[in-house]
């Protein structure tokens, strides 16, 4: 396993000042014991990790973060994050990353790898190497574990595999465990949602023929505030989903509708069959084995699509009273727009 996979999970590649842009932030929340607190981050620099710090220093704790390049990190140095440099192979920086801290949030992963076994490696073994350096040098430390909803079916894809094996690795931690499962994140910042918009501005729109199939979605500052609210030693451990509340989750025909409205072109579905999307999969898999950079899309991600029921279970949903989101699908997707055309990633 190569360094460079290590840390494959969604890029943040906005501007520098990209928190100037919301118009909300975290409200002020409760926190470790009601002082100041240090929290360990990894995946600072990701997608996700980008909106989690933010949330965090916005509540008032102190990051220390792992990074493994540093040119990715100034946000985070903007923020007065702490930086230890290594990757989730290392164990002194993991050591060095949770000395003296309150909690670990660990966020870091990959999304996509050139085989299973790479992304079992960094998502399972990555896992099981921090939750080895909390073992060594604070065996009780809270750590919050970032995981998928696609945890809960791991035969789907290797990706799903591995979240799956990331969640055993984590239930190996000694102290007190919340292991955290958002469904489909979109937001300011987030390449992988931008083709949902790229095909909502088409003259037609590729729109999956099963209508029973759902998936629950959530903004990444929603996603964010959720994450950091659980950071409190008052808040609950355990196993827990989360969406934007719609726990039945969306059929893709509303998800296009709504990216549609979302970039203001007009709705023309046309019928994707299952059979159809199983040969592009295929396709673009076997185009990746020869790529330099593996595909999000293949065999094992169209199985997920395919997938019918990717709502929220509403047993696992954190207590209202700690958490709640505040950003709808409509309403997220519309700020998703703004951002992407003002950032050039879409056309205006």
């Amino acid at each position: 396993m190569t360094a460079n996979l290590l840390w494959q999970i969604e890029p943040f590649q906005g501007p520098q000042n990209v928190y100037g842009w919301y118009v909300r932030s975290p409200a002020p929340g409760p926190n470790l014991g009601g002082q100041l607190t240090q929290i360990a981050l990894t995946g600072g620099t990701g997608f996700l990790g980008a909106h989690v710090a933010n949330a965090l220093t916005q509540q008032g704790h102190n990051l220390r973060a792992l990074v493994r390049d540093t040119s990715r990190a100034a946000q985070l140095r903007e923020q007065g994050a702490e930086l230890v440099i290594g990757d989730l192979n290392d164990g002194k920086a993991l050591r060095d990353l949770v000395t003296n801290c309150d909690c670990v949030v660990h966020i870091a992963g990959a999304i996509k790898a050139k085989t299973a076994a790479e992304l079992l490696a960094i998502n399972g073994g990555g896992t099981k190497n921090l939750v080895a350096a909390c073992a060594d040098v604070i065996p009780d430390i809270r750590l919050l574990h970032v995981s998928s909803v696609t945890a809960r079916e791991p035969e789907l894809s290797a990706y799903a595999n591995s979240k799956a094996a990331s969640e055993v690795s984590a239930k190996a931690h000694g102290g007190s465990l919340v292991i955290m499962r958002p469904n489909a994140i979109y937001g300011p910042g987030d390449r992988e949602t931008l083709q949902v918009f790229e095909i909502a501005e088409a003259w037609v729109q590729p729109v999956l023929s099963r209508p029973e199939a759902r998936i629950a979605m959530i903004h990444g500052e929603d996603a964010a505030n959720a994450i950091a609210a659980m950071v409190n030693t008052r808040a609950p451990t355990g196993l827990f989903e989360i969406s934007d509340r719609c726990t039945k989750g969306y059929s893709w025909t509303q998800i296009t509708q709504a990216a549609v409205a979302a970039v203001g072109g007009q709705y023309r579905p046309v019928p994707i069959p299952a059979a159809i999307m199983q040969m592009a999969g295929f396709v673009s898999g076997q185009i990746g084995r020869f790529s330099s950079e593996p595909p999000i899309f293949n065999s094992g991600k169209v199985r997920e699509i395919l997938h019918g029921d990717w709502a929220i279970d509403p047993g696992r949903e954190i207590p209202a009273e700690i958490w709640t989101p505040k950003i709808n699908l409509q309403d997220g997707f519309a700020q998703t727009v703004d951002w992407y055309r003002q950032q050039g990633w879409l056309k205006t």
